[in-house]
């Protein structure tokens, strides 16, 4: 399986702006409805938001490894826009 192909960098951005999304819809929502204050929503829930987020990308990545192992493909990874 090769580590870089063609269609990588425009899932790379895809998901930087899906994440940027998420975390601006967070603040907002934190900060704005809920009303929490600046030193709970910058010192416990961004971190924690930011955790996930790469928790979650490493984790997805190494199940759709696994799926292209399993099933002798290599293209599980790559996602087509139509």
């Amino acid at each position: 399986m090769k580590l870089f192909v063609k269609g990588d960098l425009d899932g790379f951005f895809a998901l930087a702006l899906d994440n940027i999304i998420n975390l601006l819809l967070i603040a907002g929502f934190c900060l704005g409805l809920l009303q929490f204050t600046p030193e709970i929503f910058y010192g416990h829930v961004l971190p924690a938001v930011a955790i996930s987020l790469v928790v979650g990308n490493v984790f997805y990545a190494r199940q759709a490894r696994a799926l292209a192992r399993r099933e002798g493909r290599d293209d599980v990874v790559r996602c087509r826009m139509v």
